[in-house]
This record gives C-alpha cells, sequence and structure tokens, in this order.
C-alpha cells in the first residue's frame, strides 16, 4: 500500500536516476531550474550534482545566488558543485515527504503517491522550520540536526493601505488584535493554516487571543467559523490580495509578499502592519539524511555561501532580509515595511502548532461522518435520579452535535441493535433539509426488543464503509453512542476486532473514531478501541459536554 513502508535507503542512491525524478517534478508541473557553471573545469559533466528544492518564495534568490557563487567560486572538477534549485510548494514538499516516511502531513490534499529516493532533493529550504517539524513527526530521523536558517522575511498583517491609515494601530498584540476583530468593523481573511504558514501564524494568534484556558478551546471554533473567511476560502496569498479590493480589510501574510505585491502597482496598496509577537519565515537549510560524503560536503558548501552576509543585496532585491534580520541593499521599504533589523523568531512550538491545525479543522473544514447509535433496549433505563432515560440523553446529544459541524459536511444515521446494524438516515450533505431528517429521525428513535449489543460488528461495518469511500478533503470520523459492551452471541471479541481494524487502519487515510460511552458502558473495552483508531473514548453524561469532547478527540 503506497505510504505504508518506507523504501531502503542506501549509500548514493539520492543521487542516482536524475532523468527520472526530472520527468516525474515536469509532470506534477513543478519548474525545474538547473544551475551549472564551466570555469575552473567545473562543469555540468563533472563534480556533484547537488538538488535543492526550495519554497517559490526563496527559489528566484537561491537560483541568482548559485550562479553567482558558481561562477566566483574557484574550484576544480573534483570540488565543484553543480546546484539544481527546483522551486517547490513548502505544503507539497511535506506532502512527498510525510508520504515516503509511510506517513503523512496534512495538508488539506491527498497523499501523494510514495516517492522514491531519486525523486527527493539533497537539501529541502521550506519557507519555515515549522515544516521541518511536522515532518519529523513522521519521521524524527529525516533531516539532519542542524537547519540554519538562509534568509527571513517577517509574518504581518497585509491590510489595504486605506483600513490601515485609518486604525492608525502600530504593531499589533492579542488584545489589539481581539479589539479589531470585537467591533466587526474589519473582515479577516486567512489561507488554510494546513498549507500556508502565514495561515498558520494567524490561527495561533487567534488561538492566543481567544484561548486563556483550556476550557476555552471551544470558543476557539467560533472565532474561525464567525470571524475568519466569512465570506469566502482565500486559496493563497495572491487570492488575499485580491480579497483586499472587494472588502476584505486583514490578513497574515510575509512581509516579502507585500513588498512584491506593491512593486506590482496594484490599484489597491497594500500595508504591513507588523505583530508584536514578530513571527518570522525563516527559510531552514535541511540536509536529508542518508547522503554520501560526496553531497554531504556539496550540502555543506552552499550552505556555508547562503549563511554569510555575502548575498544580502540578492536577498533585498527579492524581498528578503538575511538570517540575522538585515535589509540588505536593494530592500524596499514603505508602506508599513522598514529597514530596522527585524527580530528573528521562527515558529518552532510544535505544541500550539498542532492545536491550532486541530481546531481549524474542526471548525472550517468540511466532515465525513457515520454516527452508530445504540437502540437497544437498555437504553430506556434512567440515567440517573432525575429520570432521564440514556435515550434521551443520546437524542439532545445528537441534536447538539449536529451543530459542531460545518454545512457542507456529510453525515449519516445508522442505528445497531441484536443482530443487525440499520442505516437510518443515508449519507448526505448538512443542509438544512438533511439536518432535520437526521434531528426528527433521531427524536423519533424506537428501541428494539433486545439488548443484545451488536458494538463491534456495527463499528467494523461503519468503519469499511468510511474506507471504502474515503474522501481526503474531509474529515472522516465514526461518532458511537453506546451504554454497554459488545455482547451478541457468537459474536466479534474484542482480540478479533483490535486485529480488523488493524489491518484495515492506513496513516495515510485515517478514520477517527469518538465513542460516547452512557450509563454502563465499558470504559475500558471502548478505550482499547480508540487506541487503534485514533479519537477517543469518553464518558457523557450531559450533551453540553460534546464540544469539549471533540475537540479533546481531535487532539488525542
Amino acid at each position: 500500500m503506497a505510504g505504508r513502508h518506507r523504501p531502503r535507503r542506501g549509500p548514493g542512491q539520492l543521487t542516482l536516476a536524475v532523468a527520472g525524478a526530472t520527468v516525474l517534478l515536469l509532470s506534477l508541473g513543478v519548474l525545474v531550474k538547473t544551475v551549472t557553471a564551466d570555469a575552473d573545469g567545473c562543469g555540468t559533466s563533472t563534480g556533484t550534482r547537488l538538488v535543492v528544492a526550495a519554497d517559490p518564495a526563496i527559489a528566484p534568490a537561491l537560483i541568482e545566488i548559485a550562479n553567482s557563487w558558481q561562477q566566483t567560486a574557484a574550484k576544480d572538477a573534483a570540488s565543484c558543485v553543480n546546484v539544481e534549485v527546483q522551486p517547490r510548494s513548502s505544503a507539497e514538499m511535506a506532502n512527498a515527504l510525510g508520504t515516503y516516511s509511510g506517513g503523512t502531513v496534512d495538508i488539506g490534499r491527498s497523499p501523494v503517491p510514495t516517492p522514491t529516493e531519486a525523486d527527493l532533493p539533497a537539501v529541502w529550504i521550506p519557507d519555515s522550520s515549522a515544516w521541518l517539524g511536522r515532518v519529523r513527526a513522521v519521521d524524527r530521523d529525516a533531516f539532519d540536526l542542524t537547519t540554519p536558517s538562509v534568509a527571513i522575511s517577517p509574518v504581518v498583517v497585509g491590510m489595504p493601505e486605506a483600513v490601515a491609515r485609518q486604525l492608525g494601530t502600530g504593531p499589533l498584540d492579542a488584545k489589539a488584535m481581539g479589539a479589531l476583530l470585537a467591533d466587526g468593523k474589519v473582515k479577516l481573511g486567512m489561507t488554510d493554516p494546513r498549507r500556508d504558514t502565514a495561515g498558520l501564524v494567524g490561527a495561533m494568534l487567534l488561538k492566543d487571543v481567544v484561548v486563556t484556558q483550556e476550557s476555552d478551546l471551544p470558543k476557539l471554533v467560533g472565532a474561525f467559523r464567525l470571524r475568519v473567511n466569512t465570506d469566502k476560502a482565500y486559496a493563497d496569498t495572491k487570492d488575499l490580495f485580491a480579497g483586499f479590493a472587494t472588502g476584505l480589510g486583514a490578513a497574515p501574510m510575509s512581509e516579502q509578499s507585500v513588498i512584491q505585491y506593491n512593486a506590482s502597482n496594484p490599484t489597491v496598496k497594500a500595508a504591513a502592519v507588523p505583530l508584536a509577537v514578530e513571527p518570522t519565515l525563516d527559510f531552514p537549510y535541511a540536509v536529508l539524511t542518508q547522503k554520501t560524503p560526496k553531497v554531504r560536503s556539496a550540502a555543506e558548501a552552499f550552505r556555508s555561501a547562503l549563511s554569510s552576509e555575502a548575498y544580502a543585496d540578492v536577498l533585498g532585491r527579492h524581498g528578503l532580509r538575511t538570517p540575522s534580520g538585515v535589509a540588505g541593499p536593494g530592500f524596499t521599504v514603505g508602506h508599513g515595511v522598514t529597514a530596522t533589523q527585524a527580530h528573528v523568531q521562527p515558529v518552532t512550538d510544535l505544541t500550539s502548532v498542532r492545536t491550532a491545525l486541530s481546531i481549524w479543522v474542526a471548525a472550517k473544514t468540511p466532515s465525513k461522518v457515520i454516527t452508530l447509535a445504540d437502540v437497544t433496549s437498555s437504553m430506556s433505563l434512567p440515567l440517573n435520579a432525575s429520570g432521564k432515560t440514556r435515550l434521551k440523553l443520546m437524542q439532545e446529544s445528537a441534536t447538539h452535535g449536529l451543530t459542531l459541524f460545518t454545512s457542507d459536511s456529510q453525515l449519516a444515521l445508522w442505528g445497531f441493535a441484536g443482530r443487525g446494524t440499520q442505516p437510518l438516515v443515508q449519507m448526505g450533505t448538512l443542509d438544512k433539509v438533511q439536518r432535520q431528517k437526521l434531528d426528527q429521525t433521531m427524536r423519533a428513535a424506537h428501541l428494539a426488543g433486545t439488548d443484545e449489543c451488536p458494538l463491534f460488528e456495527a463499528l467494523l461495518s461503519a468503519y469499511k464503509s468510511l474506507k471504502a469511500s474515503y474522501d481526503p478533503e474531509r474529515s472522516n470520523t465514526i461518532v458511537v453512542f453506546t451504554d454497554g459492551r459488545s455482547n451478541l452471541s457468537g459474536g466479534l471479541t474484542l482480540a478479533k476486532v483490535k486485529l480488523e481494524l488493524e489491518a484495515l487502519a492506513d496513516v495515510a487515510r485515517p478514520i477517527r473514531v469518538i465513542l460516547l460511552g452512557i450509563g454502563t458502558a465499558d470504559l475500558t473495552e471502548l478505550t482499547q478501541i480508540a487506541e487503534i483508531t485514533g479519537g477517543g473514548a469518553f464518558p457523557l453524561t450531559d450533551a453540553n459536554q460534546l464540544d469539549q469532547i471533540f475537540l479533546k478527540a481531535l487532539l488525542a
């Protein structure tokens, strides 16, 4: 299965199969820039080929630097390096490295087919160290430990210049950002933080504005839904700039993007409003592991050139600062951008990154959900001294649960009892009609005349159904309401269902299972299932617990 097993590495493999790698990159629509030099015996047919995959924000500067470096450095045929810079989106490169390592990096897109080692570069320069952390979560040994920055660009809040002038604000801290959003005067736009680092910084900043303690996490879901991208989704930074002409008031983006946008003489100029926390894109130089000594030496030689201040002018002309935050000759100022040395603060808090991304997924991305409802006779028993039945709690929770999913999500409802699992409401988009159908069906639920509970069979059937119709653009989830343990006569055992689920589970196509135990449900049994599938098992005593439960499941 693609992505499940990492290919065995052998010394020198990464420098082979040049033609095959180039064909693959061209077939993906990736522009490949080959930089060579022929001075002092160093040419295309000699020396060491060094493939550098670089984010498109820095790739043009790197191509210029590589040309200059190779033309001026005194090298003979034995020591020369032929640098080939390939502009590659940080998100797409992370996607490829994730599947290569046998896992997945969630960028809100389908995992790519598993690349070969020949398809991978020797060096990767994404726009942020956050990408390295996300790939290392899949493969901790993916890169050398030392990953120095080769350039920086602060993340700012871009605004139409007229809006920024009207606000008259200095650097935005959490309090100022909260006030900006609270009055509703400024519409906030954001690219998907799973694919864009500036969007990620925006999501993390909004988390700091809204969340002061763990119980506030559900409020962040509301903030994402009610305050961000309220009119449309923004595919990329270019889309955000276009939004400035149609009412968008603010968006997190890089300082470099503001410089380059204003250089195109747009009708609506943009201003770069600094953030008090001063996060930066830091363009780390990451050497992939298991390189031959020759390739490693070539990578170190080019890294040494990039980490010096010798090419500050090249970086400056491309709207970038040196690794120390200095604005070199040719750096364009104005519209909120100054030549003052920037503070360097890469995005490296992976715990905060994971939290912000998980809640963004919960709030802004559609889900595909099968809800399994236990309709065995024991659900008629009272939950507690109040006299409320277990069935009543399930009905109230299901109604409340509908509010946790976006209107473009897809939901189905199945009931299970005795020897059968019955679809009650077919999978459908969660529009007004589908919401009413789900709510009415759950409210009118009739219990079976048996207390035999085919929990394992129902769960396995739902898992197979979701896997067969898996949607990589959605959060694929199974929600289970039950008050008992699986006790079908002659049915699956816990050991058997665990083996079945382990065989079905695919890290590249995750299906999260959230198990909600009502009354006397066996949480030990439910927890063992949750450990295999992701998600979690939780006791349920009140419908209002669902907000926290769903977030805990997402953050598990």
